[in-house]
C-alpha cells in the first residue's frame, strides 16, 4: 500500500486535514480499520496494529502499534523514541483521537521507495471542537538499531507548524 505522494505532501495533507476537522472539500483522513494494516518495505513488513477505544457517542481512540516481520518470518515490536540521543524515551503505541465530528490528533504511514516514516498532527482544541486551531506535525523515520539501541525504531525527523486559520479550506 505504497502511497503516490512525496513525503512533504503526506504532512501538508495530514496538517491540512486536521486542521479542518477531518472534512474538507470531502477529503477524509485516512483511518486505519481496526486490525493489520501491512506495507512492503526494505527489511521485511511493516505492521500497524490498530484497535479501537470510543464510548460509542462522542469520543473515539484508534491506538497503534508497529511491528516488522522480518524475512525470517520473526517479529519485532517498533518504540517510537523522542529523540535519537534518548533512546530510553519512548512509546509503545501512539492514539489517535476524534472529539465528536473533529479530528483533534491522526497519524498516517507513508513508504516512499522502501523506507518508512510515521507522520502525525495534533490540533490545539483548547477553544473548543470544531473550531481552528494551531497544528503541530511530527515526522518519524524508521530506523535500523544496533546492539545497543532498538533492533527497529521510528524517531523524529521534522517538525512542523500550521498556524490557526478561520478558513482554511475554502
Amino acid at each position: 500500500m505504497n502511497r503516490p505522494f512525496s513525503l512533504a505532501t503526506v504532512v501538508r495533507l495530514l496538517a491540512l486535514i486536521v486542521a479542518c476537522g477531518g472534512i474538507c472539500n470531502g477529503v477524509r483522513a485516512e483511518q486505519y480499520e481496526s486490525g493489520v494494516t501491512r506495507w512492503r518495505i526494505s527489511d521485511g513488513q511493516l505492521m500497524l496494529v490498530a484497535g479501537v477505544l470510543t464510548d460509542d457517542s462522542r469520543l473515539y481512540y484508534m491506538n497503534y502499534s508497529f511491528y516488522l516481520q522480518l524475512s525470517n518470518e520473526k517479529v519485532v515490536m517498533i518504540p517510537l523514541v523522542k529523540n535519537r540521543s534518548r533512546m530510553n524515551d519512548y512509546s509503545l503505541n501512539f492514539s489517535t483521537f476524534n472529539g465528536g465530528d473533529d479530528i483533534i490528533t491522526d497519524a498516517m504511514v507513508a513508504v516512499v521507495g522502501r523506507q518508512a516514516y510515521l507522520v502525525t498532527a495534533h490540533k490545539n482544541a483548547t477553544l473548543g471542537y470544531g473550531r481552528p486551531g494551531l497544528v503541530t506535525t511530527e515526522t518519524y523515520k524508521l530506523f535500523e538499531g544496533d546492539e545497543a539501541e532498538w533492533k527497529y525504531y521510528f524517531a523524529p525527523i521534522a517538525h512542523g507548524q500550521y498556524s490557526e486559520q478561520k478558513n482554511l479550506c475554502d
